[in-house]
């Protein structure tokens, strides 16, 4: 057989394997095993005097120590006119320590083969170390040395702003990250989460000294903190690390917290295009408010969620990628706060199909009130959740972050073995009540691309649209338009 006839063969052999592949056949994915039983190790605490709370997870026989100090508090807490100050607070807490410059602590916890972080995000701040469990001491003396005396030196502090206003130059020219500043606009205004977490350019450029040491006096302080610790551990092991590193924690008695700005509760739905000349593709958005993270509601949102656009075969993903082939990729999310949540739905296309797009998120959202998400796909989107879920607690850092979660939201720790059992109890009548719920009405849309290649398209099927030129656009106020002087 000569070797054209072989090449020949294999291809049409490829070919035909490909296009079985493609219709589901010889690797159609398995159908999810029936749910059984996990059980997680129960977190327990206890509290130091000066009001620290110590929360650990004995993992006996994993030899790596994973440690986290959280602060219930976190961007929600930006003064006004200030976003992105609690992400540069918390940033700058491994930027230098009064004995320590950053080179120092990246190569002390380099030396003991361990990892540490800090940051912010909605309603928290946090820093957090892994480390072997026989350099547990060592690095938690380090990540004590970065929450108690930080310096916010100015050199660092500028060179972060420095960073920050050369990342944000960058992203404010593309249409997601616009979409997404605006989507925050669009359903929280000027409440606390209104505003952009990482800040704008001129909120960044704004923050001095004093505000990221005003900030950090206020709310990071021993009865705002928890320290959780998972690994080869005790409950009493914990606690002897506490106390030697943060028994000494005292607050500040001359610090001040701003009040922080309620988010209105009259919303009301808004179309908002943002017209971006230079944009080769549009990000397209549907959005409103959503539950907080106590709610009842909370696990059937999240099935409903995961059905709606969550992973390559949610509803949203096989209507507009897969069937019409209108953008890489679909999703949607609920994110639920301590003291709010929103729900949006986002894909990127082409600006000339913007409108089309825009009408089958809409689509897609009342769909899951007509059309109940049942049987395998219900069992389908219940076993991506919960996998994913127990995934994320296989290492000692992705347990610590579950726990840091649950301390954020105010939960009770019994429910990291709740988590399961809840959403594989959520019924088809869970979804469709859901859906019925907080769907019902007309969400948001946001727009960001091209105006003149969609617009006469999208009016419509949409009305009352506000057309804002990128040169007018100002993400530091509730309406999004630039004062004209």
């Amino acid at each position: 057989m000569n070797s054209r006839l072989v090449s020949t063969l294999g291809i049409a052999f490829f070919a035909m394997a490909s296009r079985a592949f493609a219709i589901g056949g010889v690797d159609a994915p398995p159908a999810p095993s029936e749910p059984h039983e996990v059980i997680f190790s129960q977190p327990k605490e206890t509290r130091l005097e000066n009001g620290v709370r110590v929360i650990v997870v004995e993992r006996p026989g994993l030899p790596l120590l994973a440690a986290e100090l959280l602060v219930r508090n976190g961007a929600e807490t930006d003064p006004k006119d200030r976003a992105g100050c609690a992400s540069m607070t918390g940033s700058l807490l491994t930027r230098g320590t009064e004995t320590k410059s950053a080179p120092q602590i990246a190569s002390a916890m380099e030396s003991l083969g361990g990892a540490i972080d800090s940051g912010a995000r909605w309603d928290a701040a946090s820093a957090g170390i892994v480390v072997m469990s026989d350099k547990a001491e060592a690095a938690l003396a380090i990540l004590a040395d970065v929450i108690l005396h930080p310096a916010f030196k100015q050199e660092e502090i500028d060179r972060l702003k420095n960073q920050t206003l050369d990342g944000l130059r960058v992203v404010l020219e593309q249409p997601g990250p616009i979409g997404r500043y605006v989507t925050e606009r669009v359903i929280f205004g000027e409440g606390e989460y209104g505003h952009a977490a990482g800040g704008t350019p001129e909120t960044v450029q704004a923050i001095n000294r004093e505000d990221i040491v005003k900030l950090y006096q206020a709310y990071f302080t021993p009865d705002n903190a928890t320290l959780i610790l998972s690994g080869n551990l005790t409950l009493e092991d914990g606690k002897r690390y506490a106390q030697q590193f943060f028994g000494s924690w005292k607050t500040n008695q001359s610090a001040s917290k701003e009040p922080l700005r309620v988010t209105a509760t009259d919303w009301k739905p808004a179309n908002v295009v943002i017209d971006l000349p230079q944009a080769g593709q549009a990000s397209v958005t549907v959005a409103k408010p959503s539950i907080k993270r106590d709610s009842p509601d909370y696990y059937a949102g999240l099935v409903a969620n995961a059905a709606l656009g969550q992973g390559f075969v949610s509803r949203l993903n096989r209507e507009i990628r897969i069937k019409r082939g209108l953008s890489y990729g679909v999703r949607s999310a609920m994110d639920s706060r301590r003291s709010g949540g929103s729900f949006f739905a986002s894909a990127q296309t082409k600006n000339e199909s913007a409108p089309e797009v825009a009408r089958l998120l809409q689509i897609e959202l009342k769909r899951l009130n007509t059309e109940p998400v049942e049987g395998k796909e219900l069992k389908s989107r219940q076993a991506m959740l919960t996998g994913a879920y127990a995934r994320n607690l296989e290492t000692n850092r992705g347990f610590v972050s579950q726990v840091a979660s649950l301390v954020t939201y105010d939960r009770p720790m019994d429910t990291l073995n709740k988590f399961m059992p809840t959403i594989n109890a959520i019924t088809t009548n869970d979804v469709t009540a859901f859906a019925a719920k907080y769907f019902d009405t007309p969400p948001s849309l946001i727009v960001v691309g091209k105006a003149p290649a969609f617009m006469e398209a999208l009016k419509k099927d949409f009305q009352d649209i506000k057309v804002i030129p990128q040169h007018d656009l100002d993400l530091n106020r509730a309406d999004l338009t630039k004062v004209k002087p």
